[in-house]
């Protein structure tokens, strides 16, 4: 298959071409970075520049390359939003080809104002909105926490009340990112968290392991959601064993390869159920770490 991937000049876009490829995938990769453009063009089978996900080009360009793909694994919530804006621009042909669930669900997601009222909505046990610090601030739109500050005193949170995004109670506990892997029905069919021990941006150490209580979260969230394809979230999990939702990414994590790792593959599964094929997996107990490598480019 020809398979499609952004941000695929990133570090740690590089362990996952490789996969793909070791898949036996012919590999596409774009991305709007010029100082990326070289490791998109030497870990990749084709590569090609792309436009900032914002700019008024991005939906050309993605409708011209998804002519020549098979499917398309997008990993930038910009091009999410992008694309589900434009939906109805997009003929049912190329949409097919976009490893995605449908807009709506895609907006709950990535716009936080929306996913924090949803969330209180539904009865999912988000981080409550805070009236007061300690709290983190969350732009509306953002990722890799960019834009997130930790506010630790009331009047950086009397400056920040108010400004467009969310304040969130500043919970102490264990992180942990879940990838979740949904058929294209709407149907759970894989669960494989992992704890995050170490973390820059993205995780750099962890210990991925099947649990109940976080396969039973994945579960009430796709009842609430018909996704499609994988998602991510990343709870907290407080001094009394309590799970608290922080983010959820509708699309597959920039780590999703500790997952691969530990035997649970959530690129082999996405292709697997858009090619309509039966797939399900658990992860093996497994601690996975991350470390950069240099490369020498044009």
């Amino acid at each position: 298959m020809r398979v499609m991937m952004s941000a695929a000049g990133s570090p740690a876009s590089i362990s996952i071409l490789r996969h793909l490829r070791s898949l036996g995938h012919f590999v596409v990769g774009i991305d709007a970075s010029a100082v990326s453009e070289a490791l998109g063009q030497g870990f990749c089978d084709e590569f090609h520049r792309a436009p900032a996900a914002d700019s008024p080009g991005y939906l050309e360009f993605l409708c011209e390359r998804l002519q020549h793909v098979d499917l398309f694994l997008p990993f930038i919530d910009e091009e999410l939003v992008a694309i589900a804006f434009a939906w109805n621009r997009i003929t049912p042909a190329l949409r097919e080809r976009i490893a995605v669930s449908d807009p709506e669900v895609v907006l709950d997601c990535v716009d936080k104002v929306r996913f924090q009222t949803a969330c209180a909505r539904f009865g999912l046990p988000i981080a409550p909105v805070a009236s007061s610090a300690p709290a983190f601030f969350k732009p509306r739109y953002g990722r890799g926490g960019k834009g997130v500050i930790f506010v630790d005193d009331e009047r950086l949170f009397g400056a920040l009340h108010g400004r467009e995004g969310v304040l969130q109670q500043a919970i102490a506990g264990q992180e942990y990112t879940v990838d979740a892997l949904f058929d294209r029905d709407g149907t759970l069919v894989a669960v494989s968290p992992r704890q995050r021990l170490r973390a820059a941006g993205v995780s750099t150490a962890g210990t991925v392991a099947a649990d109940p209580q976080l396969q039973q979260l994945a579960a009430e969230i796709g009842r609430r959601w018909r996704f499609r394809y994988a998602v991510n979230f990343q709870v907290v999990r407080d001094a009394h064993g309590v799970d608290w939702l922080i983010e959820l990414n509708p699309r597959l994590a920039g780590s999703a390869i500790f997952s691969t790792l530990a035997g649970c593959d959530p690129f082999a599964g996405t292709i697997a159920l858009w090619n309509g094929e039966a797939w399900s997996s658990e992860p093996r107990p497994t601690r996975v770490y991350r470390y950069w490598q240099e490369y020498t480019g044009a």
